[in-house]
């Protein structure tokens, strides 16, 4: 009994990281962002997002984009964007840093707040 209950979850987990072959958008964990403590009101500012993801051998690719930009805060989402097999596959975990530029329009006033995938991750200083 014990065999067949070990084969049983080998064959599930296997399985389970098979899929449709359908693209699939799975947001990233965010473990950390980076930004200056200060910028001007329109100089370039680049935000750098430390993120890591469950994936599978298939291979995802990662983007960071903007959600919304007002004068007082930045909104972004990092994700991960990829087509699962229906072959078996283990599971793999990747992290790594993505990076936005804000161009710096419309001007910013302070503080202005940086959020990534609905948390606020902080406030930079407006000069």
């Amino acid at each position: 009994m014990k065999k067949l209950l070990g084969a049983a979850t080998v064959a599930f987990t296997l399985t389970a990281c098979g899929g449709s072959g359908v693209e699939e958008v799975f947001p990233l964990t965010v473990v950390g962002v980076n930004v200056p403590a200060t910028v001007s009101s329109t100089e370039a500012l680049r935000v750098d997002v430390r993120a890591y993801n469950l994936s599978t051998c298939e291979g995802f690719d990662h983007r960071l984009s903007m959600v919304s930009r007002t004068a007082q805060a930045l909104t972004l989402r990092a994700e991960s964007v990829g087509r699962r097999s229906n072959r078996p596959c283990p599971p793999v975990v990747e992290e790594g840093t993505l990076s936005y530029t804000d161009p710096g329009t419309p001007a910013r006033v302070g503080p202005f707040e940086v959020i990534v995938n609905g948390k606020s991750w902080g406030e930079v200083g407006v000069q």
